[in-house]
C-alpha cells in the first residue's frame, strides 16, 4: 500500500491507516525519534503519539508527503518530549548546532522548531551543497543518525563525515550571519 492510499485510509477514518502507516514509516519515525531522545521507549511513544496526531490532523489535512509530514511530527514530539522531561543532558546532535547558531547569534533553542527564517535560511544552504553534503546534514541534525552510521551510508570514515559536518557548521553559520537571521 502507498502513501496516497494511507491518506484515504485516514480520510475514511479506517483505523487500518495506522496500521499501514506503521508498517511503511514505522522505523524511519522510530529512528527519528530515537536520534533525538536516545531512549529506545521514548521514540516509541513519540510513534504513538505520531499516529495519534496524525488521526486527528488527517482530515482535515491532506499532506503532499505522509512522509514529510509525519517525519515532522514525530521529530517535534521527540524535541518537545525532551524539553518537558528536563532533560540532565543535551544529546550531542543539538549542542553541535547550538554553538553553529551561536557563532551567528542566533538563539537555536528559540528558532529551530518555528522559524521559518531559520529554516529557508537553512534550505537555501543545502541547496548550494553537494548532494553528498546536503544528504550527510540532514541525516546527522534532522534525524540525529550518529557519525558511525552516516560514514557507513556514504562508504566513508566517520573522521571524514565529523570533518565534513565541522566544515558545513562554519559554513552555516556564516550564511546566517550574512542573511542577518536573529533571534
Amino acid at each position: 500500500m502507498n502513501e496516497r492510499e494511507i491518506v484515504a485510509l485516514f480520510f475514511a477514518r479506517d483505523e487500518r491507516a495506522i496500521k499501514e502507516f506503521i508498517r511503511l514509516y514505522g522505523k524511519l519515525c522510530r529512528g527519528i525519534a530515537l536520534g533525538v531522545t536516545g531512549d529506545a521507549r521514548t521514540a516509541e511513544e513519540c510513534l504513538n503519539d505520531a499516529c495519534l496526531r496524525l488521526w486527528n490532523a488527517i482530515p482535515p489535512e491532506d499532506p503532499v508527503s505522509l512522509r514529510a509530514y509525519a517525519a515532522r511530527i514525530v521529530r517535534n514530539l521527540a524535541m518537545n518530549r525532551m524539553a518537558a522531561e528536563k532533560a540532565l543532558r543535551r544529546s550531542a546532535v543539538l549542542e553541535e548546532l547550538d554553538e553553529t547558531a551561536q557563532a551567528a547569534d542566533v538563539s537555536l533553542e528559540e528558532e529551530v522548531v518555528g522559524s521559518l527564517a531559520l529554516a529557508g535560511a537553512i534550505d537555501r544552504f543545502l541547496a548550494g551543497r553537494t548532494r553528498e553534503e546536503a544528504a550527510v546534514f540532514v541525516r546527522r541534525y534532522f534525524s540525529g543518525e550518529s557519525m558511525r552510521k552516516i560514514a557507513r551510508a556514504a562508504g566513508t570514515s566517520p573522521a571524514t563525515v565529523a570533518r565534513m559536518l565541522k566544515r558545513l557548521r562554519h559554513d552555516l553559520a556564516a550564511e546566517l550571519k550574512k542573511e542577518g537571521i536573529d533571534a
